[in-house]
């Protein structure tokens, strides 16, 4: 038997109709619409994301051409112009509690061990507009941009959390927006530093590591041996200065560490007394992670271009890029491929609108006939191969 429904309509078994239409309805996005839902909005902004279309007119022409192969899909012929007026104006907490039910989907299909990875990136990326096209962005007297603040887990490699803010606002402004959890481990670079926030997350029972600024006052109440040659010393501080002794009067980790590859010496700052400085330095390491994440989603998604100029409009579509990655991993996880989220993203815009199962796109012949029965019905990876 052929398989019938195209690779993007496998994609959205993911994200089943009735449960987006159920967000929708609470937030009345289809109040008034009469020819664009917010189901077909949502369907022409992942086409965007997943075949790169490169503007509004592109979108629209693109995703019309393929009217036969999105006709199962329950949308129809888009205009340009209800798009438009549809991303200015649909209430963004659509899109975001969207990202949101993929993410705890996401979550539930990683290994346990996953799951309660302790370790979470905070960092931020600014993405640079056109200060003529987006005035509301201005950032300096020649440009405009936003920044997308970012709490990441490295190990599921997901964003768990998000605020996009003007990019003037300082990183450590957006720390009061971003929900920190007990028990955890968060890992910030110097822009960061914030010594009430390092005590709060010490009350809560978390732990820090960051940078330290080489101007901090502080005293050193105790010396502890190095294990590595890296190490080049591991203190155990109090501030001194009058506001981190008002904001911070705890007991902290100061750890100067020389970086192998360019012999750059860092000084991390933490409140965790028990793990080795080498674990802490290595913790620090990981910031590499998001930094990747951040160069990935600016090379593989939409969200240098956009297809609208209002805080809206691009609220929305970054939203909708962080909607696409989250679809991409949930392949890559529910597929068990080994490949990559790049390959992955590269194979399903070429293939978007074909009639091909995703475990044929996905593994060669040879697995599938070893790996094929395995797989959920989710992504009707059962099916004859022709």
């Amino acid at each position: 038997m052929k398989h019938r429904n195209t690779v993007f309509h496998q994609l959205l078994k993911f994200l089943p109709r009735h449960r987006f239409q159920a967000t929708v309805d609470r937030h009345k996005g289809d109040h008034r619409a009469r020819t664009l839902t917010c189901w077909d909005q949502l369907l022409a902004l992942l086409f965007c994301q997943l075949s790169s279309r490169q503007s509004l007119r592109d979108l629209v022409d693109g995703f019309n051409s393929k009217q036969a192969q999105h006709y199962h899909l329950g949308t129809d012929v888009i205009r340009k112009s209800s798009l438009a007026d549809a991303n200015r104006n649909r209430p963004v907490q659509i899109f975001q509690e969207t990202f949101f039910y993929l993410l705890e989907k996401v979550r539930g299909k990683l290994p346990n061990s996953e799951i309660n990875g302790m370790v979470r990136l905070i960092d931020s990326t600014t993405i640079d507009l056109n200060l003529n096209q987006f005035e509301w962005a201005e950032f300096r007297s020649t440009k405009a941009g936003i920044k997308l603040h970012t709490v990441y887990d490295p190990k599921a490699e997901i964003p768990v959390y998000f605020e996009m803010t003007n990019a003037k606002v300082n990183d450590r402004k957006a720390l009061s927006k971003l929900p920190m959890m007990s028990g955890m481990t968060y890992v910030v670079d110097r822009a960061y530093n914030d010594y009430s926030w390092y005590y709060s997350l010490t009350k809560q029972g978390s732990t820090f590591v960051g940078r330290m600024k080489k101007n901090a006052l502080y005293e050193v109440i105790e010396f502890r041996a190095k294990n590595s040659d890296a190490i080049l010393s591991d203190e155990v501080i109090k501030l001194t200065s009058d506001k981190g002794k008002k904001d911070c009067p705890i007991s902290l980790r100061r750890i100067t560490f020389r970086r192998e590859e360019d012999q750059k010496v860092l000084i991390f700052i933490s409140n965790d007394l028990e793990r080795s400085a080498e674990e802490i330095a290595g913790l620090y390491k990981q910031r590499w992670q998001i930094e990747l994440f951040f160069k990935w989603i600016k090379q593989n998604l939409k969200i240098k271009k956009f297809l609208g100029r209002s805080e809206n409009a691009v609220l929305i579509q970054v939203l909708a890029a962080l909607i696409t990655y989250l679809l991409l991993k949930l392949i890559q996880l529910e597929s068990q491929c080994s490949f990559s989220l790049q390959k992955i993203a590269r194979l399903m815009s070429l293939n978007l609108t074909s009639r091909r199962s995703l475990l044929a796109l996905l593994h060669p012949e040879s697995d599938r006939k070893k790996m094929g029965k395995i797989f959920t019905p989710q992504l009707e990876l059962e099916v004859s191969f022709v």
